[in-house]
């Protein structure tokens, strides 16, 4: 278990989080978001990068059992891909692995999932494993298998901000039924060793949820209380001197809403995860209460949810607040732009950022009559099969900025009509960024901005090295899109570094 110096520590590197649980708008629960037949990347892009261009920089997602058990291989890679899209919008990601909440009063299912009652909130929702299968003992080896196999495959992945082990425990009138379970699920996930906090959320602040506190490295708790009972609640939690994370809150029928409750939290620097982001299939922007809901149209109030299904803002006015609190920070940075020559190049090659490709930089030596051919770098092997893709720019800053874990070949090839294309490099390891974002002493000193050359034998083609944060963009109107090749193992990561109050331009 973490001490309270290390939980501390580890809070102070992150930036003010702002998130929200996430369920794609077209399934009605988890096993419907992640089984193949309904599983939609295309869509889980548009509505995170939508909220990433809001403000937030993190999401809550509920994993669901059943489907790691019989369809573990897909389940994996959507969970993937998943992951890849949020890192690529710059949210990081909080997994929940266990749920006791039921509201369709039904255990997990497989196969076509049941269409949303019409005027009743979360009709579809079911728990994870289930409660049959929490309560059977002989299905915790496979329970605990579940646990390790996933969080041991992400356990020194960024894009991972912490483990929610376990969501409202007890729940469903479960109560102390749920110790069990909860107890073994920090048993199995302390073995992974894993670089990210584990918690499970105080919800009832009951007897057997208080049991969080104890087994959790960081505090979360969920709220969905008018502020004065908040406030109440958060001064019960300070008496244990760890950091707090609201995993759950927004009820705007029960006065706890953005405009209420974001500023405070923010106050007193406390991360949260309002529930819902898109008006969907778990129809979560109804009210609890059923008989306050219309069977058609829309509530006069939205009890949660952030957009409209087109992606409007339910409320322009907490859009604003959300924007203003979490953007009103921005520390801009200029970069002046340097000019892609030898000497720049081998500036880069010299700094360890890149390796220079062309001819006479790698010329061996040779009897008349041989041929000689010697490795510049052989990529790992799980790194997978190397490709050759044309990568587009039109992006206008460096809002994907990142790092791959693997070399990748730049091939400045063309560029005729085109915008002009500019790539920056960071000069530190992603931890250093990290720490100085969080000391708010980043500056122009620490990136070189190049402005690309193409058709260059001597300096348009090289290789970024792994590790080496960097990012591109275009200038000007006028032109077609920046294009380029590039080389690279099918299976290389790409992991986002969150500027997040930074505004960098050129």
């Amino acid at each position: 278990m973490w001490s309270k110096n290390e939980i501390m520590e580890w809070y102070e590197r992150q930036p003010w989080i702002v998130g929200f649980n996430y369920v794609t708008s077209n399934a009605v629960n988890s096993t419907e978001m992640w089984q193949e037949e309904s599983f939609s990347p295309n869509l889980i892009r548009k509505e995170l990068m939508a909220a990433a261009e809001l403000g937030y920089n993190s999401c809550r997602i509920f994993l669901q059992y059943i489907l790691w058990k019989s369809e573990k291989r897909t389940f994996l890679k959507n969970f993937e891909i998943f992951l890849h899209i949020a890192n690529e919008c710059g949210l990081t990601v909080m997994p929940v692995l266990f749920d006791d909440c039921a509201f369709s009063h039904k255990e997990p299912y497989l196969g076509k999932q049941d269409y949303p009652t019409k005027g009743v909130h979360n009709s579809g929702w079911t728990p994870s494993p289930g409660f049959r299968i929490a309560d059977d003992k002989n299905e915790r080896p496979f329970l605990k298998e579940y646990v390790s196999e996933i969080i041991e495959s992400y356990k020194k992945d960024r894009r991972i901000l912490l483990w929610d082990l376990y969501n409202e425990p007890g729940n469903s009138n479960r109560n102390e039924k749920c110790l069990s379970l909860l107890e073994d699920s920090f048993n199995w996930a302390r073995l992974c060793e894993a670089d990210q906090p584990l918690t499970a959320g105080i919800w009832a602040f009951r007897d057997f949820d208080m049991e969080c506190v104890g087994l959790s490295d960081i505090i979360t708790f969920h709220d969905y209380t008018a502020l004065p009972n908040t406030k109440k609640r958060v001064e019960e939690l300070l008496i244990y001197g760890k950091p707090m994370i609201c995993t759950e809150w927004m009820n705007r029928i029960a006065d706890n809403r953005i405009d209420t409750h974001l500023s405070y939290y923010k106050d007193k620097r406390i991360g949260v995860f309002n529930w819902g982001l898109v008006k969907g299939k778990t129809q979560t922007y109804l009210s609890w209460d059923a008989e306050e809901n219309c069977i058609d149209g829309e509530p006069k109030i939205w009890q949660h949810d952030i957009f409209f299904d087109n992606l409007e803002p339910y409320s322009k006015l907490e859009a604003g607040i959300i924007k203003e609190l979490t953007q009103n920070e921005n520390i801009k940075i200029r970069i002046p732009i340097r000019e892609m020559t030898h000497e720049l190049m081998d500036e880069l090659e010299n700094k360890g950022l890149i390796l220079r490709l062309y001819p006479s930089h790698h010329r061996n030596i040779v009897d008349l009559d041989k041929s000689v051919g010697k490795d510049i770098y052989i990529s790992s092997k799980k790194a997978g099969a190397h490709k050759l893709l044309s990568v587009t720019i039109n992006r206008t800053d460096f809002s994907a900025f990142g790092m791959h874990d693997e070399n990748e070949e730049v091939l400045l090839i063309g560029g005729e009509g085109e915008k002009e294309l500019f790539i920056l490099f960071g000069l530190g390891t992603w931890d250093s960024f990290m720490k100085k974002k969080k000391e708010k002493t980043l500056c122009e000193d620490d990136f070189i901005c190049v402005h690309c050359k193409y058709n260059d034998p001597f300096v348009s083609f090289f290789t970024i090295c792994k590790g080496v944060l960097h990012g591109e963009a275009v200038a000007g109107e006028m032109g077609m899109p920046a294009t380029f090749y590039v080389t690279e193992p099918s299976d290389i990561k790409l992991m986002i570094f969150p500027f997040n109050n930074y505004k960098i331009t050129f």
